[in-house]
């Protein structure tokens, strides 16, 4: 049995489903000018509260992001870590397919699911081994939740695409 180290915060923000202050807490700090900027296109909220209610120390768990301020937040970041957190405790998987790319294409986005496939082989390899052993850690059980989500995300932004593609047709003739 190999030791693996487990993960970082960041990694962690890369690789699983967070809960959703992580990933409240990841969005505003990954967006430009971060949780400052978010509170300064509300104008209501000020930066120094916002930054308290996104703290992960939990200092004040009273001291909690409203749903006023969520929907700020997803609105401006859209970031989709946010719906993972938000959907997975109730066994559901958000998909945004609102806004689909000229690059959105089925054949893009057929070899984008491909790649994302190929490059996933070794976390398959690696839950099999897992399996085979009768035992999967945290991590572990993580990306494959993580992976299993994206996949469902890149299959129905697929979906879409194709839709819109036999759409086009059909207004064609």
């Amino acid at each position: 049995m190999s030791f693996r180290p487990r993960m970082n915060s960041v990694e962690r923000a890369q690789r699983s489903i967070l809960t959703l202050q992580q990933a409240l807490y990841h969005a505003a700090h990954d967006y430009p000018g971060g949780a400052t900027a978010i509170a300064a296109v509300d104008g209501v909220i000020s930066p120094s509260t916002l930054n308290h209610k996104l703290s992960r120390t939990g200092a004040n768990p009273k001291h909690r992001v409203n749903v006023d301020e969520l929907q700020l937040i997803l609105d401006l970041t859209r970031d989709p870590r946010i719906v993972d957190a938000l959907l997975q405790p109730i066994g559901w998987v958000g998909v945004d397919v609102s806004e689909l790319h000229e690059t959105d294409t089925p054949k893009s986005l057929l070899t984008g699911i491909t790649e994302m496939l190929r490059s996933e082989n070794n976390l398959s390899e690696q839950l099999a081994k897992a399996l085979a052993d009768d035992h999967v850690d945290d991590d572990e059980l993580a990306q494959f939740e993580m992976l299993a989500v994206r996949m469902l995300q890149a299959v129905f932004r697929l979906r879409a695409a194709v839709r819109l593609k036999h759409e086009e047709g059909q207004a064609d003739g």
